[in-house]
């Protein structure tokens, strides 16, 4: 008995030495968390990602397939200064660079960054909005091939889902 809970603590402890990656981290985003104390942390698991893809596009799976989840700083309560306009110059100084920045109708600013760190790559969205913004960091894996398969996501539950609810 006392062999095989050796043997089983070796393995697992192996398991956990090849599996454990140091996850890439953004100083930018810690100073924000700093800066406000207060900011509000929302995680949306890829369960719950997945449940926009109402067309069941393959391509939408595909694109979310290494997403565990997505870790959503929405602004304090109440807080209406609330600004992420500075992150951006932050994100370039260390190494983040933009894949893509548009402005929808409803005169938003989205910008979407990646870092390389070694065979990971770390993402980080903004969303520059007239009434909040919001920050997104991915936590797991982009397949950034499939980005354009987004637009054929169910746009209203998306956006429920950055708010909070389903």
């Amino acid at each position: 008995m006392r062999i095989c809970v050796l043997i089983l603590g070796w393995i697992l402890l192996g398991l956990a030495a090849s599996g454990c990656q140091k996850p890439v981290t953004s100083a930018t985003l810690a100073a924000q968390e700093k800066k406000y104390p207060e900011l509000r942390k929302n995680y949306v698991y890829q369960s719950l990602i997945r449940l926009a893809n109402v067309k069941h596009d393959p391509n939408f799976e595909k694109l979310i397939r290494d997403v565990n989840k997505i870790i959503l700083y929405l602004p304090p309560d109440g807080d209406s200064t609330y600004q992420i306009s500075g992150l951006q110059q932050g994100l370039q100084k260390e190494g983040y660079e933009t894949l893509i920045e548009v402005r929808t109708a409803e005169a938003q600013r989205i910008s979407l960054w990646s870092k390389e760190s070694g065979k990971q790559t770390h993402y980080i969205a903004l969303i520059d909005a007239p009434k909040e913004d919001i920050i997104l960091e991915v936590d797991g894996q982009i397949n950034i091939q499939y980005l354009t398969s987004i637009q054929l996501a169910d746009q209203s539950s998306l956006k429920n889902l950055l708010e909070g609810g389903f």
